[in-house]
């Protein structure tokens, strides 16, 4: 639905104070110029309502954010984004069944951003960590390992407490340096020459061979004589 002329004026005035203002990272600016918006024009398409949920995310209110997006999450206009933001929300709410299915839909809406795959991951890894190494499994069964699932992947097994993930991504020989670090550390730490010896003899036949860090502790810890 178009809006008369002069009150489109109008709105196009107030929309460009939103993109200010979410410039500026101005949440709670923005988020009155769009319940403003919305006021004038209470047929906004589902863009408006999408902005005007991610302001109320940035300033952490996950229930009004949900109220605002449930409604829209299966309208043939959405972007993949505003599903993404509805399993953001449900996690910070603590509803992490409901953040894994959101962001499921996010992907099956066409997602291919790296945050959807490490968020889904994490999330999965908090409900059980088995369950992140399950999906894994299950992309890479399917040939769906793209470069955006994989840079993911390995953002999210970084971050998570348990080395579950980090251990499948080395295991199908997926990991990065920074994946493979965080196995190294865990080594070092347990004393485990042996685990060391194994993820550097490993490391080293990879693409990319060994990095810096991974040189200088073999080098520390003696183990090969190369």
């Amino acid at each position: 639905m178009q809006a008369p002329p002069l009150m489109q004026a109008k709105l196009d005035a107030i929309w460009a104070e939103v993109q200010k203002a979410l410039h500026d990272s101005a949440w709670d600016e923005a988020e009155g110029l769009l319940r403003r918006f919305i006021q004038l024009f209470p047929d906004s398409p589902v863009e408006v309502w999408d902005v005007l949920a991610y302001a109320l995310l940035m300033q952490g209110d996950y229930s009004a954010c949900l109220m605002i997006l449930k409604p829209w999450s299966c309208h043939p206009s959405r972007s993949y984004w505003l599903n993404h933001k509805l399993g953001d929300a449900f996690r910070g709410l603590n509803q992490l069944e409901e953040a894994a299915a959101a962001y499921q839909l996010s992907l099956a809406d066409g997602s291919n951003s790296p945050m959807t795959i490490r968020n889904l991951l994490q999330v999965l890894d908090a409900l059980l960590p088995q369950r992140a190494v399950a999906q894994l499994a299950e992309w890479q069964a399917k040939g769906t390992l793209k470069s955006f699932v994989l840079d993911g992947a390995r953002e999210a097994a970084v971050l998570l407490p348990s080395l579950q993930l980090s251990e499948a991504l080395f295991a199908s020989g997926h990991a990065d340096a920074p994946c493979r670090r965080r196995l190294l550390e865990a080594a070092c730490y347990s004393f485990d020459l042996r685990a060391c010896s194994g993820l550097l003899e490993a490391s080293r036949g990879s693409a990319e061979g060994l990095t810096d860090w991974e040189l200088k502790l073999q080098k520390m810890l003696g183990i090969f004589n190369h």
